[in-house]
């Protein structure tokens, strides 16, 4: 199992094996999320990919669309 030392101003250096199996690089960003007891290390994604996520999401509609005319509108958005 890889490990790390950390250093007098609080940094760790992650190992090349674990760096290579997270496909990170230098620059990227790495989440370290809590599991129990436990931290699990992961490479966060990158603003583009979130943001890709967020373009490319079309919810099914459901049940039939109503026509609605300007003034209605005017009113649901008053609430």
């Amino acid at each position: 199992m890889p490990t790390a030392i950390l250093d007098d101003r609080g940094r760790i250096v992650l190992p090349k094996e674990l760096t290579e199996e997270l496909g990170a690089s230098p620059g990227d960003v790495v989440v370290f999320e809590k599991k129990g007891k436990d931290f699990v290390v992961a490479k966060a994604r990158s603003k583009k990919d979130q943001l890709e996520e967020i373009m490319d999401w079309n919810p099914q509609r459901r049940g039939k669309i109503e026509a609605t005319s300007p003034k209605s509108m005017k009113g649901i958005w008053k609430t």
